[in-house]
């Protein structure tokens, strides 16, 4: 028969044993606990932290205005891609915050800062907003005024004091390297069976500084061709609202599929019907540093591409920084690159999007936490679905679901909220802010 102390002191031990064991498996085997260091990040994607959440008034939502830039064919997709400064405008900026339009004409940007929600309101819609790509520190908002009335602003974060206004177009972006903004609208054009929207007059006015007497580009360089027929290459011969535009502008042809790339604060490429065109900004006035046939496209932020005719039958192709005319010849075991789109995302060794179209070999990871956001947060979505009608309206397949890996963030609004989470560090994550930061 076994004593009753050796009884207790055995029933003791193993309850000591037991609360260490409790106490200590969170910890990892390199701390002195019992468990693996890190759970596999697949086991994770279940559960994502949420940093900050923003509640939505009653008709107020993540949209803008029904204005898109002059070269986007198509209404882009409200997530966008991974958010960069070629894309179009998305009201989902970066991992910082979101621009609203609510009823009566209201809106505001509302930007997460210091563990609070800092508002920047405005009188009137918002047809695009941006925050600069390179520092954050800058907000970019074109404001519809009134019909076919519209202007930008400058506006300074976190303190949201105006830098600049001025009336301008439907739309503003930034340049790649975020020291300028690009701004314009369509020119009126006399005359019949010409379209009205065939004159496209640009600006371009810095972030800091002063932009100077107002310039406009003569297309006189000597070694190239004049310009186009009735464009208008003189200050008088711009409307009222053209000749009241500040900034170094320029006036190009333009019809529908044209494109335009503002890739430095002093360089943009244009590609239309004609061909293309590469303009430097020197001396405060745009002028030409190149142009030819064939289709031009960009490969973001590696280089541009040109695909160009040698004869009737015969098509060569072509490389060519983004930020100076250099072009080389690209082999021709090279693969077919794919149609342009502002979702590619290029580097050395090939090109993917957000969606996880992919050209060449790029050693990259296939997304997987879209699908996990969309799970996890159905069930918010069902819940905001009984709480508001309009929710239904707003997204009737699910929550919307806005990918911002190169921050390892992603936005989700549910219906009556927004959510904004981090994603999990996954190989792909890392690859992506390596990449594009």
């Amino acid at each position: 028969m076994i004593p009753q102390r050796y009884i207790i002191a055995t029933l003791f031990i193993a309850a000591m044993l037991l609360l260490f064991a409790v106490v200590q498996a969170p910890r990892p085997v390199s701390a002195g606990g019992v468990t693996a260091t890190e759970a596999p990040a697949l086991m994770n994607l279940g559960s994502f932290e949420l940093l900050a959440e923003f509640r939505m008034e009653e008709a107020w939502s993540p949209r803008f205005q029904g204005a898109q830039d002059p070269d986007q064919s198509e209404a882009w997709p409200f997530e966008g891609g991974f958010g960069t400064p070629w894309e179009p405008a998305s009201p989902y900026l970066s991992d910082q915050g979101l621009a609203l339009n609510g009823p009566q004409g209201h809106s505001e940007v509302v930007l997460w800062r210091g563990l609070e929600w800092r508002h920047y309101r405005f009188d009137a819609p918002l047809c695009s907003a941006r925050l600069d790509p390179v520092k954050g520190n800058r907000l970019l908002v074109t404001l519809q005024m009134g019909p076919a009335r519209f202007e930008t602003r400058l506006l300074e974060v976190p303190e949201g004091r105006v830098l600049w206004s001025t009336q301008s177009g439907p739309w503003s972006r930034f340049s790649w390297d975020g020291k300028a903004a690009l701004l314009g609208f369509f020119e009126p054009v006399e005359g019949r069976g010409e379209s009205r929207e065939a004159r496209l007059l640009l600006s371009v006015l810095p972030l800091d500084g002063d932009p100077g007497e107002p310039s406009l580009a003569a297309w006189d360089e000597a070694d190239l061709p004049g310009p186009p027929r009735g464009l208008a290459t003189k200050a008088e011969a711009l409307s009222e609202d053209g000749q009241d535009l500040p900034g170094a502008r320029l006036v190009i042809p333009w019809h529908a599929g044209d494109r335009l790339w503002f890739s430095r604060r002093d360089w943009l490429w244009h590609s239309g019907l004609g061909g293309w065109t590469a303009w430097a900004l020197e001396r405060g006035q745009w002028r030409r540093q190149g142009q030819g046939p064939g289709l031009l496209s960009a490969h973001p932020p590696q280089e541009m591409a040109l695909v160009e005719p040698l004869n009737a039958d015969t098509m060569t192709r072509k490389l060519s920084p983004v930020d100076r005319l250099a072009w080389q010849p690209v082999p021709d075991a090279t693969q077919p690159w794919p149609a342009w789109d502002p979702a590619w995302v290029w580097h050395e060794e090939g090109a993917f999007d957000a969606w996880d179209q992919r050209w060449s070999d790029t050693k990259l990871p296939p997304e997987r936490q879209r699908k996990s956001l969309l799970e996890a947060y159905r069930s918010d979505w069902r819940a905001a679905t009984g709480l508001r009608v309009s929710v239904k309206g707003w997204l009737p397949r699910g929550p919307e679901v806005a990918l911002r890996e190169p921050a390892g963030a992603a936005w989700i609004w549910v219906g009556d909220r927004v959510l904004l989470v981090r994603l999990v560090e996954v190989e792909r994550v890392r690859f992506l802010r390596k990449l594009l930061r």
